[in-house]
């Protein structure tokens, strides 16, 4: 195949089989989704990793059930990414903020009160919906050059371009940076946040590959990327948020730019640990995690212990249906999101309950699918008053807590 980034070839490097779009959640457990490859690639000119194969994004996200948590961890990163934008004077009181994918809007609400202006895009319907009824501005349309400009249009051009989660979500990511390109002015910034490369495959971070991803970005993959459009890297952050993102800050190229020193720090550390090494080390501890997991499941089912996974996410998905688990392994998925509950999670069958469900009836064990939110559910669970059950975190290695 050939790299989307900068035309080279690529190579596989894991192969997890075939999947149903993560996010896509039934009515019935007796609906057949239709599944699709999960192979990753690796280009070794521009260091980009992709999946081979992309879907439709009107599939994907017209009609969309992931909403934006209300979380602590978040709330903290939302404290985090401010501080740092105003600390570079990439954001200021009186900047015009647009979020692109901004979903109902929580980092746009912690916004608000600290720009002039914001303003959310978001091609899902029932999302922006859902937005705009928390007060936040949202326009219903995939961010590309034509909504660029009526953006400019009726609002001029934003001093702040943020894409958290959602620049790796684009077969074409030309696309998006040409829109942000040609909407911002020369002083203006964009911010892109995505789960990087070098923590997926350092962490054993398989579930973060499912169809939605189509990138996972590394510093050198967007240098490439933003050269094309005139564009450079004025400085990285990184963030522990879904398991290590990474938050870069890029400008249209002038002389007189000269980038962060963290750009420098990170890229060195990169192409220090990310060699071909470490891609067969990937691989290789994947398929052994699946291995431990499905034993361990096994094992309790046999001593007729009662397990659940907790949290109805995109990734634990690509984990079930990689390793294989259906509803006859794990009963029930507990999930805080009304929208998900009473549905059945694609492929695997299994039935999506409340968090007051599950303390009702509390299982032995939880396999802890959002396991990037350990720390906040675990204790959230203990504090309900549920002492019983134990978490199996799945990732980087399994284990029990």
């Amino acid at each position: 195949m050939a790299c989307r980034i900068c035309g080279a070839h690529t190579r596989s490097i894991l192969d997890l089989g075939e999947s149903p779009p993560a996010n896509a959640l039934l009515s019935t457990p007796e609906t057949e989704p239709r599944s699709f490859p999960l192979v990753l690639e690796l280009c070794d000119d521009c260091g980009n990793l992709q999946l081979r194969d992309c879907l439709d994004a009107e599939d994907l996200y017209r009609d969309y059930l992931y909403v934006t948590p209300d979380s602590q961890l978040l709330r903290h990163h939302y404290e985090q990414l401010h501080a740092h934008l105003a600390e570079g004077d990439y954001i200021r009181p009186d900047s015009f903020v647009l979020e692109v994918g901004s979903n109902v809007g929580m980092l746009l609400r912690f916004l608000q009160s600290r720009t002039r202006k914001v303003l959310g895009i978001d091609p899902a319907a029932n999302i922006c919906k859902l937005a705009q009824d928390a007060g936040i501005e949202t326009m219903c349309d995939f961010f590309a050059p034509a909504s660029a400009e009526r953006i400019r249009a009726q609002h001029g051009a934003p001093d702040l371009i943020v894409a958290r989660h959602c620049m790796a979500h684009n077969a074409d990511p030309h696309v998006m940076i040409a829109a942000a390109a040609a909407l911002l002015d020369d002083t203006g910034h964009l911010v892109i946040e995505n789960a990087y490369g070098l923590n997926t495959v350092e962490n054993n971070e398989l579930d973060q590959i499912y169809h939605e991803h189509m990138f996972y970005f590394t510093i050198r993959s967007m240098r490439a990327l933003l050269a094309k459009h005139g564009m450079h890297l004025a400085s990285v952050l990184m963030s522990p948020v879904h398991g290590g993102s990474v938050v870069f800050v890029a400008k249209k190229t002038r002389p007189t730019d000269v980038p962060d020193a963290s750009v420098a720090l990170y890229a060195e550390r990169e192409d220090r640990l990310m060699k071909g090494a470490t891609y067969e080390r990937f691989a290789a501890n994947v398929r052994e995690l699946k291995e431990q997991l499905r034993a361990l499941v096994g094992d309790l089912n046999a001593e007729h212990k009662s397990v659940w996974t907790y949290g109805a996410t995109a990734k634990g998905n690509t984990l079930l249906n990689y390793v294989g688990f259906t509803r006859d392994d794990i009963e029930y998925c507990v999930d805080s999101t009304p929208l998900k509950q009473g549905k059945f999670l694609p492929k695997s069958g299994i039935r999506v309950v409340s968090e007051e469900h599950a303390l009702e009836n509390p299982p032995d064990y939880f396999l802890l699918t959002a396991w990037n939110y350990k720390d906040e559910i675990i204790g959230k669970v203990r504090a309900a008053g549920n002492n019983r059950s134990r978490f199996i975190i799945p990732v980087p290695h399994v284990h029990i807590v």
